[in-house]
């Protein structure tokens, strides 16, 4: 009996050692998180630089840019505009500008006629000359006058006598209050045929005849037309007139 015993006891323990193998089952590892994935999972394809591509740098590339604008360019005197920028901000005391023309066409000096021009409203009118004497002003602030009668250079410009007028050059701020200074400096006579007195004046495109009107306004009539050789031989002058009424 002893001898059958013990070759039991060995199978049993052969028994029991088997199911606790089988009942251990092997160790499997947890799947990556998806921060280890990325990092310890990485495809060799992805992680590649890529190629770069055959094309142009976008800062190199102009054939989709827009075209620029052409830079502006200074408005020329003979378009029909003023040739100076002006300031229309009302000085002190007066209100918002009004604009109109000025011009000086004179008369063959034959008819011995005067040009008289109101810087308030830009109208001018004709009355007899008697050699520079002026009959009438009428709130006049510019005279234009035939000098002498010799086919040529015979017309002179002027300020009317006991008022304010004065000539703004071209290079001076075109404001109001600069003109309104310069109205105290005077208008002596020109002929507008001689180009160098004329210019050494500064009467010339862009500047502008300034004055302190007889009705308290502040004018200024910029120059932005002078016609050489014109109606009667003479030349003549025209251009935009801006008004500042004194308030009352």
């Amino acid at each position: 009996m002893a001898g059958i015993a013990l070759p039991l006891l060995g199978i049993v323990a052969s028994l029991v050692v088997g199911m606790d193998r089988d009942d251990a089952s092997p160790t499997v590892a947890a799947p990556p998180s998806s921060s280890s994935a990325s990092s310890d999972s990485v495809d060799p394809a992805s992680s590649e630089e890529p190629e770069p591509t055959a094309t142009t740098p976008a800062s190199d590339d102009k054939s989709e840019a827009p075209p620029l604008d052409p830079p502006d360019s200074p408005l020329p005197s003979g378009s029909g505009g003023s040739a100076s920028k002006v300031d229309l901000a009302p000085p002190q005391g007066h209100g918002p500008a009004r604009e109109s023309s000025w011009g000086l066409v004179p008369a063959p000096c034959t008819n011995y006629e005067q040009q008289l021009i109101d810087l308030d409203t830009g109208l001018s009118r004709v009355e007899k000359e008697d050699n520079g004497r002026i009959e009438e002003p009428g709130g006049a602030e510019l005279h234009y006058w035939p000098d002498s009668c010799t086919g040529g250079g015979d017309y002179r410009l002027r300020g009317v006598p006991n008022t304010r007028v004065g000539l703004l050059r071209a290079d001076d701020p075109h404001t109001a209050e600069q003109c309104r200074k310069v109205s105290n400096t005077g208008l002596p006579p020109l002929n507008l045929n001689d180009s160098e007195t004329t210019e050494q004046a500064g009467f010339v495109i862009g500047a502008a005849i300034c004055s302190v009107t007889t009705e308290g306004a502040v004018a200024m009539a910029t120059i932005d037309h002078i016609n050489e050789g014109g109606f009667a031989g003479e030349n003549t002058a025209s251009g935009t007139l801006y008004v500042w009424p004194k308030v009352s």
